[in-house]
């Protein structure tokens, strides 16, 4: 991992998960005023912001709980190919903190909570009301993660646990943003970017 091809990766995915809802946007209304408010990037509430620090441990303990338990899933959060693997790999650095920032806080998290947060979740509230949308849309996130690892293992209770942390995660983000947050999708990246941030540490650097 490089910084520069890192920060080409990360603006990258920023874009890619951005075109979605901007072209659903654009085709609906016509006109790209408005888009930023559409996706909740607009400012948030102390109070969320702050309850957003805590919930980070529900994306978080769950997988670190089972890293530090069990030597298969150690293995796999180990693995040279994952993201907290490559890290497995680098000197504690300025470097390698720089990266690991980045790739937590901007590749990841950011990009993910424009696209379901700010957009998938906004739109099925909308369309099927608030508990509703945000099971489904807490759904659809816990079983990508899931899915995800599914392709490294089969032991069903830990793609249980790694289909529930997210899934929980998504659903109290969205409750933070939604009904705490003003709309904003900030509770949600604060603490989905903190859970990131304290998994890749722990597992890149301190196991």
């Amino acid at each position: 991992m490089d910084i520069v091809s890192e920060i080409i990766g990360v603006i990258g995915q920023v874009l890619v998960f951005t075109f979605i809802p901007f072209l659903v946007y654009l085709i609906k209304n016509k006109t790209t005023k408005g888009f930023f408010e559409y996706i909740g990037i607009k400012p948030s509430t102390k109070k969320a912001n702050l309850l957003a620090m805590a919930a980070c441990l529900i994306f978080a303990a769950p997988p670190l709980l089972l890293t530090f338990t069990s030597q298969e899933f150690k293995a796999i959060m180990l693995d040279p190919n994952s993201v907290t693997g490559k890290f497995r790999q680098m000197d504690f650095s300025v470097v390698s903190i720089t990266l690991l920032l980045v790739t937590a806080i901007l590749k990841t998290a950011f990009a993910e909570e424009i696209f379901f947060r700010g957009f998938v979740a906004k739109r099925l509230i909308s369309a099927a009301g608030f508990l509703k949308g945000n099971l489904i849309q807490a759904t659809l996130f816990g079983l990508i993660h899931a899915g995800i690892f599914a392709m490294t293992t089969d032991n069903l209770l830990f793609l249980f646990i790694i289909y529930l942390a997210p899934a929980m995660g998504a659903y109290v983000s969205v409750y933070l943003n939604e009904k705490v947050g003003n709309g904003s999708i900030t509770p949600g990246w604060i603490s989905h970017s903190l859970a990131n941030v304290l998994s890749y540490t722990i597992v890149g650097f301190v196991i």
